[in-house]
């Protein structure tokens, strides 16, 4: 029986398998994976690949700009979140107008701010506006 070139390359013995642990400090994202968990990959896979036909490079370096862009997003992500909601914290005890969710004026004292489906919402009393809904703003 012929040994093939690849025969003797075990990608998934113990010795050439990589270890990794998660930890807490990990960075997760909203795209489901993280930067750890892109370079874990990253690193699997070229641990892994078969060694009489290595993965081009060009490919390596589209798989990097893609992490990249998704990297970029999360951090634009977060500074927008961050802000509405210190926007949206600065309007709790005030009295707005606005439309609430389903289109009808409401007018009232900002109770509390709750987030839902990723959304932000102010609401008063039972009805949600959404920060951008607002049409004026008084002191409490």
């Amino acid at each position: 029986m012929p040994i093939s070139p690849t025969a003797a390359y075990a990608p998934n013995s113990p010795a050439t398998k990589p270890t990794t642990t998660a930890k807490a400090s990990d960075t997760s994202s909203t795209f489901g994976l993280g930067r750890d968990d892109f370079f874990k990959l990253f690193l699997a896979q070229l641990a892994n690949q078969d060694p009489t036909r290595p993965v081009d490079d060009k490919e390596f370096i589209a798989q990097l700009a893609q992490f990249t862009m998704i990297d970029t997003m999360k951090a634009v992500e977060k500074a927008l979140q961050g802000s509405q909601l210190g926007q949206a914290a600065g309007l709790l005890g005030r009295h707005v107008d606005g439309l609430d969710v389903t289109g009808t004026a409401v007018s009232g004292t900002v109770g509390r701010l709750v987030q839902s489906a990723g959304e932000l919402f102010l609401m008063i009393g039972d009805r949600s506006i959404r920060p951008d809904a607002v049409t004026h703003v008084a002191p409490a």
